[in-house]
């Protein structure tokens, strides 16, 4: 007799902007796909499950809500991806449903389960949990559910043995990802809830599209465990399949690319964007790249075939840092790459981390002084978080102290890991100097403005956008 396949609910968890940023930054911030959570969905469907998926974030769900979602659908297992910083609120969310529907079976997966394997299910609510790649993990725990197996086999799986947290071995890395399905778009009620943050796109629709998995990269701060650091590629030929489809398909007028580094392989962006050519495909798009992954000639390229907008990370202008976090740039490359960017038309965001081990308040000027200096259009500054499965989070204490109570405090605006030498109040009040300095310049304003006027789908934004700005750069630090 066939086993009856359960019907799965995938869900990617009510997560607040305040749970996000922390501040009134949250009014920058955008709302882009959860493209794991419709990865797997894809992916559980072309193996003949019935899924479902929601972005309880982007749709405004309750707890309440997922749980009316699981009754009347009849959904036997629930999903939830996490990272570390949602945590707590997937957590709720489990016990909201275990305490609705018992018989509910719960899997987590995600960041945070793929750097604390063992952590979760030290909570009675989450029932399994699955880390790094989980398509084909979830598929092997979907089957042994279906047959009542037992969960020994299946690689990439932390279960519970006799009240005892079992971790399985790991998995392998998908190696082709031809292979797998483009993610599951359809379940998406309305592509246009989601946008990239303000100023950061000209086009709505906007569509997020990953081309690779896994970074080459070695950063200190970088928690890297869920891809890996083995670089995959997905084909040029079925990367402008997906842009077809998605223009064609679900309205999208602009793609922004999420991968790490889109620019690893220069030779894959002249192929992609060769072929889109040939199938006659036009379309503004933006992605993140690296410093040292570029030069003028595949810039130009890259802005002939549409590329209007660059984010890097640049993290500290101070070259001994840069050496302790293995960033592998230095300053002098980041104003040489950026001023290429504006002599081509090319808008640059910088992405910068202060409290970083060894930082100083002389660093952290300097770093201030070289972000107004280089014509970056927008910045980023964050407070250096040491995530679990990183090596800045494996010996933070050499370098200061580390508040590990509150695993929401994780969301790079709060200073969890504060330097030898520094203070919380120290790095956030550089923080607000950082923005605000960066920010409040006759010709950065004028710039924005100017943007803004020429793109009528960011004038609805502009309000919060100001009042949120002017709460947060003129409050005063206790």
């Amino acid at each position: 007799m066939t086993a009856i396949k359960p019907k799965v609910l995938l869900v990617y968890p009510p997560i607040s902007k305040m749970d996000r940023y922390g501040s009134e930054l949250g009014v920058f911030g955008g709302k882009q796909i959860p493209l794991g959570v419709f990865c797997l969905a894809a992916y559980l469907r072309q193996q003949g499950y019935s899924v479902q998926a929601l972005d309880a974030e982007a749709r405004d769900l309750t707890n309440e809500d997922v749980v009316a979602e699981l009754h009347t659908g009849g959904y036997g297992v629930l999903g939830i991806s996490s990272t570390t910083v949602a945590f707590h609120r997937s957590l709720e969310l489990a016990q909201a449903v275990k305490a609705a529907r018992p018989e509910t079976v719960v899997v987590l997966g995600g960041p945070h389960v793929s750097s604390q394997p063992e952590q979760p299910l030290q909570f009675d609510a989450f029932d399994y949990a699955v880390r790094n790649e989980g398509e084909v993990t979830l598929d092997e725990l979907l089957q042994v559910i279906a047959n009542q197996g037992h969960p020994s086999g299946v690689r990439g799986l932390i279960y519970r043995r006799n009240g005892n947290v079992v971790v399985n071995p790991c998995r392998p890395y998908i190696a082709d990802l031809d292979t797998l399905p483009f993610p599951a778009y359809d379940l998406i009620p309305d592509m246009r809830i989601y946008s990239p943050p303000p100023f950061n796109y000209k086009r709505l629709p906007v569509a997020n599209l990953m081309t690779s998995r896994g970074c080459p990269n070695a950063c200190t701060f970088c928690e890297n465990t869920t891809f890996g650091r083995q670089f995959r590629m997905r084909s040029a030929q079925s990367i402008v399949e997906e842009i077809e489809f998605l223009m064609t398909r679900h309205g999208a007028r602009e793609i922004s690319f999420v991968d790490d580094t889109f620019t690893v392989r220069r030779s894959r962006i002249y192929e992609i964007f060769d072929l889109a050519r040939q199938r006659g495909l036009k379309f503004p798009w933006s992605c993140m790249s690296r410093i040292n992954t570029v030069d003028e000639d595949l810039l130009r390229f890259m802005r002939d075939n549409g590329c209007w907008y660059i984010s890097f990370g640049i993290e500290s202008a101070d070259e001994e840092i840069l050496r302790t976090i293995r960033k592998n740039i230095t300053p002098a490359a980041v104003e040489r790459v950026v001023e290429a960017c504006r002599r081509l038309g090319i808008v640059t965001k910088g992405f910068f981390m202060i409290g970083h081990p060894r930082e100083t308040v002389e660093t952290i000027e300097k770093t201030i002084a070289f972000a107004k200096r280089i014509p970056l259009r927008h910045v980023v500054v964050t407070i250096n978080t040491p995530m679990p499965g990183t090596e800045q989070y494996q010996h933070a204490h050499e370098y200061g102290t580390l508040d590990e109570s509150d695993w929401k405090r994780f969301n790079y605006w709060k200073p969890v890991f504060v330097p030898h030498g520094l203070t919380p109040e120290i790095l956030l009040a550089k923080q607000q100097q950082f923005i605000r300095e960066f920010y409040l310049r006759p010709r950065l304003l004028l710039c924005q403005v100017q943007f803004a006027a020429s793109n009528p789908s960011q004038w609805s934004q502009l309000g919060r956008i100001v009042a949120g700005s002017v709460r947060y750069l003129l409050r005063k630090r206790k």
